[in-house]
């Protein structure tokens, strides 16, 4: 909570605007996508039981 009392301080707002802005390196940034190697890696195995499945009931 700020205090009513007390006046605005603008020196960090004014060092924080000083500081320089650099655009983040592809090693800060964090993953767009977040696990999807998980992801296909699942569904890549769901996708050959499902093939596997369908060719068992096709020949038994």
């Amino acid at each position: 909570m700020s205090n009513p009392d007390l006046p605005p301080d603008d020196d960090p707002q004014t060092a924080w605007e000083k500081l320089p802005k650099n655009t983040p390196s592809r090693q800060a940034l964090p993953p767009m996508t977040g696990g999807t190697r998980w992801v296909w890696a699942f569904g890549i195995l769901f996708l050959i039981i499902v093939i596997f499945g369908i060719l068992q009931g096709r020949i038994g």
